[in-house]
């Protein structure tokens, strides 16, 4: 059964097993699709509150696709740590387990493709921060939820089509993003449990809001430096 008709010249095909089926993914040449201009462009920072915080002030809520079913699949463990090794039982349990935790991946990635291809259609050039993320999931008390949100993997999702439609991705350094203020650029120290913004300038918003417009004015200056 084909997802979608082939495009281009087939380079190359992989075979890969699911627990649901095999799967041939094809590599193909093909040309890029541009898309046409639009004159807009927008610095995101993404979070843990909300998947993703707008310079123009939008949010994206974050779907924790994880979290939702992390009581059934805890309780879907504890049975099949219960199941004698070897038998019909075990076997079956585990495929269930298995299942529902590539269900919960395709949903990840099905998310992460959609809100993608949002952003690519409607804005020409997209900065996001330069994230550590292998280094970020060491903190023991977020690590979960950084994983479940799939940050590195959203991110190269959107690299790879903002490329395939004559986009422009650029990452910026994340340093004192949320710290400093988006309205006069003095660095206002905040705990990470502080989620809005004051400054004696008279600046108050979301604390992402004012990261995601640091993040754009960062962006624009590295590109007009370049």
């Amino acid at each position: 059964r084909w997802s979608r008709p082939l495009e281009g010249i087939v380079k190359s095909v992989t075979i890969r097993r699911e627990i649901d089926g095999y799967y041939a993914c094809f590599s193909c040449e093909a040309g890029s699709r541009p898309l046409p201009a639009t004159g807009r462009e927008v610095g995101i920072d993404v979070g843990l509150e909300s998947y993703a915080t707008l310079s123009n002030g939008e949010q994206v809520e974050n779907p924790r696709h994880y979290r939702m079913v992390e009581g059934r699949l805890k309780k879907a463990q504890r049975r099949l740590s219960k199941c004698q090794r070897g038998s019909n039982r075990r076997r079956k349990t585990k495929t269930l387990l298995a299942k529902r935790h590539l269900k919960v991946q395709r949903s990840r990635a099905d998310f992460q493709h959609k809100l993608a291809l949002d952003l690519v259609r409607r804005f020409d050039t997209i900065h996001v921060e330069k994230l550590n993320v292998s280094g970020m999931v060491k903190n023991h008390y977020l690590a979960k939820s950084i994983s479940d949100a799939g940050w590195r993997q959203f991110l190269d999702t959107l690299s790879f089509k903002a490329e395939c439609a004559g986009r422009e991705v650029v990452e910026v350094s994340p340093a004192y993003t949320s710290q400093m203020c988006s309205g006069c650029g003095v660095i206002v120290p905040k705990k990470l449990s502080e989620r809005w913004h004051f400054c004696s300038c008279g600046a108050s918003l979301r604390r992402d809001h004012n990261a995601a417009l640091n993040i754009l004015r960062a962006g624009q200056a590295h590109r007009g430096a370049e």
